[in-house]
């Protein structure tokens, strides 16, 4: 297969290297990750630190703590980390984070996550209150554009299987297509995915109920798994479409979303910031600026499909 990529920006908050990197004093680091299930992401943040100065078994100790796709686990994770005497807590998606945020007892979270101002202790992007900061990734906010791409994808049609897992931000971004689907006429159906032993059963499922295309939320869960579930919609003939070109390059039809990798050499800035003294009540949440637009040609030749010219000439990554 061959990849062409692009970029596009677009206007926000922003996501760009602030100037407090510059002749602090280097201190050690020592950062809980936390996150349902491991995923590729955390090489980027790694690899960040790694520029700006902390290296693993040199100044840098990472506690790395997964749930195995159990949200339930989290609460009993955020704790083993508290015990490992952590300085700051790095969580990836809204169930880590709302696990942190819960049990934290005053150690500085950093996160990644969908909607941080519905954790409840977090009153704004900009005046986050001192409990936690970092990145939200707009996942509900998108809602509309990934059905207006679905639809320029598949025209005409009326039944939407939406793919959620079972985090609180899962179920926010699954309600907001829901939303989305109604209001241009669009049939959906929520599809709860919340262990990967699950996963086969769901995608028969959807057949079953005669869904014509399948849009899946933002999910650790799901990107830890992002080549079974794109192997689960070859299978089943469904245009899918999730959150990052993972899952296009593994056979999925497209993906709609931020960019990630961005966002967490973005939260390894943060953390470091955090850890040269920074108030958290100082660092306002930051929100993704830079959208991917990902499309599989070889699986719209075999789908039947393609996009519009107008969206094509959009498209960031095109697998051929």
């Amino acid at each position: 297969m061959r990849f062409r990529l692009g970029r596009r920006d677009f206007m926000s908050t922003g996501l760009v290297a602030a100037p407090f990197l510059g002749a602090n004093a280097q201190v050690s680091l020592r950062i809980g990750w936390l996150s349902v299930s491991p995923h590729p992401f955390v090489a980027e943040f790694r690899d960040r630190l790694r520029q700006l100065g902390y290296v693993e078994g040199e100044n840098l100790v990472i506690e790395y703590r997964y749930a195995n796709g159990d949200a339930a686990l989290l609460p009993a994770l955020v704790d083993e980390l508290l015990k490992a005497r952590v300085s700051i807590l790095v969580t990836s998606g809204s169930a880590a984070t709302d696990a942190a945020v819960a049990a934290a007892k005053g150690v500085p979270i950093v996160f990644v996550t969908s909607d941080p101002t519905m954790l409840g202790q977090i009153a704004s992007l900009s005046r986050p209150g001192g409990i936690a900061t970092g990145i939200s990734t707009m996942s509900e906010e998108i809602a509309p554009k990934k059905i207006d791409l679905m639809r320029n994808a598949v025209p005409g049609f009326t039944r939407l299987a939406i793919l959620q897992d079972d985090s609180s931000g899962g179920v926010r971004q699954a309600d907001s297509m829901v939303a989305s689907a109604k209001g241009v006429g669009v049939e959906s159906r929520v599809f709860s995915l919340a262990k990967p032993d699950l996963f086969a059963g769901v995608f028969a499922e959807v057949a079953a109920a005669r869904c014509q295309a399948a849009i899946a939320v933002s999910s650790p869960l799901f990107t830890a798994n992002a080549r079974a579930l794109a192997s689960l919609a070859v299978t089943h003939r469904l245009p899918a479409m999730f959150d990052t070109p993972t899952f296009v390059r593994a056979g999925a039809l497209m993906s709609y979303g931020p960019d990630l990798p961005a966002a967490f050499r973005r939260q390894a800035e943060l953390a470091v910031r955090v850890a040269r003294g920074a108030k958290l009540a100082d660092i306002p949440i930051e929100q993704a600026t830079k959208f991917i637009l990902a499309f599989n040609q070889a699986a719209a030749v075999s789908l039947g499909l393609r996009l519009s010219p107008l969206v094509m000439a959009s498209v960031d990554e095109l697998i051929e």
